[in-house]
This record gives structure tokens, C-alpha cells and sequence, in this order.
């Protein structure tokens, strides 16, 4: 056997072998890689990075396990540059029951390392059904309608809700969701009350996002892993997002250099044994 035919006879373990080496590396070693950034994902970071140390945020989180790979990077990167910018955190899911949970956990991780303490710097209200009536009687008197936090701790005593009574007390709203679920904060917060607010949304939702940045409705978008690789480039950190993104394009790279390898080798072949039945011919 020639080397142009090993070439295409290679056992396919050592392939899955190559590729899921590709797949890890950037796990354990992140390239520095410079991305555009979009100007959507400019004008979220512009907008939380004007606001000022201790100003309310309400981080709407409405995605599960299903969109893990798009939004959980979304809302790291951005609960980040809340923490580093020192502003009053309010998680709040009304369109996925997981989304609470998955964000705690996400918010305990990063606690430790922006000096942060749940009920004094941030809370989480938890999961609230049927959001639509429910933020109608929400926008009028947070804490009543709150009652307790995620830990069943009453809301209207922490430190973090000083000053927060109705949606006119909100500095900036978010919602990081694979739906149209930003819609009901649109309707009864950011309409009703003027409130500025971002969204982070999955690649397939992006279109249909655009449209409300287009007409001011929110003043920032991030869109899909990319927005969330754009997003921790501005912030300056290389988390994972950037990680995910690096290691399926080099998962991308070996597979169509498999592909370019194998066709080359195959044509090479085929004219080789051209020329030797020519030769023999003869």
C-alpha cells in the first residue's frame, strides 16, 4: 500500500482520536484570538458600563439546559461586567423553570471573586408563572409581589432592595432567553415605564431581535456564542464562550482538512494509476 492510499484507508479511531484532541485543547490553552465586534454588542457593553456602582439591575434569565451552549456564556459575561461595575443584581426567570437554578449557580461562582454577598449585593427572585398577569401586579410593588427569595428569605428586608419598590427603581433591565419572552418586559416594563433594557438571545432569534433594537425598544443585543465571544473580548477575559468558539473551529478546520487531504490524495492516486496503465499499454 502507497502512501496516497493509506492516505485514504486511515482507521477511522485515529480520527475521532485527532478530533477530539482539537475538540480539548482549548480547554487547557485559549489562543489569543481578535473577533469584530458587532455594533449591537458595543452598545450593550456602552450602556451597563455607564451605569454607576450600585445602581439595580434586573437580570431576566429565561433559558434551560437546551440552549446551555449560547446562553449560559451570555450570562456569565454579563453578570461579570455587572459585578465589576459594583451594581445591585435582581435574577428573575419568568419563562423557564431551570433558568433560576442554572443562574444561581452561576451567581455563586462569581460571588467569590467580585467580593459579592447574596441578599446585601445581589438576590434571586426565582421562577414566577404566567408572566404577563404576574408583572402586572410586579411593576406596581416589587418586594409585595416577590415575597420571599430563591432560599425562602423575605425580600423586603435585604440590603440589596434598598430604595426598590416599583419598576420606576430599576436602572437597566436584561433578559438572556431563546424566546420572545423579552416581549412581556417590553410590554409592561420598558413601555410602561421607560425603562432602558438589553437582550441576549440565541442565533436563530437574532432577526427577530434586531427589529426591537432597530426601533429603541432595547438599547443592546447580543446574539448567539459569537455576541457572548464579542462581549467577553470587551470585557477583557477569555471565558467560555471564547473557549467553545475557539474549539469548534478547530473542530471545523480538521474536518475540512480531512476532507481536502482525502480528495488530494485521491486524485493523486487515480493519475498515478493513469500513468501506469498508460505505461503498460505501451
Amino acid at each position: 500500500m502507497n502512501f496516497l492510499t493509506f492516505l485514504q484507508t486511515v482507521d477511522r479511531r485515529f480520527l475521532y482520536a485527532m478530533l477530539l484532541l482539537a475538540v480539548c485543547i482549548p480547554f487547557f490553552y485559549t489562543p489569543e484570538i481578535r473577533v469584530p465586534i458587532q455594533p449591537s454588542t458595543q452598545k450593550m457593553y456602552d450602556e451597563i458600563n455607564e451605569l454607576k456602582e450600585n445602581d439595580f439591575v434586573l437580570f431576566g434569565v429565561d433559558w434551560g439546559a437546551g440552549t446551555r451552549g449560547e446562553s449560559r456564556a451570555q450570562t456569565e459575561a454579563l453578570m461579570r461586567h455587572c459585578m465589576k461595575k459594583k451594581l445591585r443584581i435582581a435574577i428573575m426567570a419568568i419563562g423557564e423553570p431551570q433558568a433560576k437554578q442554572l443562574t444561581q449557580t452561576i451567581a455563586l461562582a462569581l460571588q467569590k471573586e467580585y467580593g459579592y454577598e447574596q441578599g446585601v449585593n445581589w438576590v434571586n427572585f426565582g421562577y414566577k408563572a404566567d408572566p404577563e398577569n404576574y408583572l402586572k401586579a410586579w411593576v406596581q410593588n416589587i418586594p409585595g409581589s416577590i415575597g420571599v427569595d430563591i432560599r425562602g428569605v423575605p425580600v423586603a428586608t435585604m440590603p440589596v432592595m434598598k430604595g426598590i419598590t416599583t419598576a420606576r427603581d430599576i436602572d437597566f433591565m436584561l433578559d438572556i432567553t431563546p424566546t420572545s419572552s423579552y416581549e412581556s418586559y417590553i410590554k409592561f416594563v420598558q413601555g410602561s415605564f421607560n425603562r432602558k433594557m438589553g437582550v441576549a438571545v440565541t442565533s436563530v432569534m437574532g432577526p427577530e431581535a434586531f427589529n426591537r433594537l432597530d426601533s429603541n425598544q432595547i438599547v443592546g443585543l447580543i446574539v448567539g456564542l459569537q455576541g457572548a465571544v464579542e462581549y467577553e473580548q470587551l470585557l477583557g477575559y477569555k471565558g467560555a464562550a471564547t473557549r467553545a468558539s475557539i474549539s469548534s473551529s478547530f473542530a471545523h478546520l480538521l474536518i475540512i482538512g480531512f476532507i481536502i487531504l482525502g480528495n488530494v490524495a485521491m486524485i493523486l492516486e487515480r493519475r498515478q494509476r493513469a500513468r501506469l496503465s498508460m505505461g503498460g499499454t505501451a
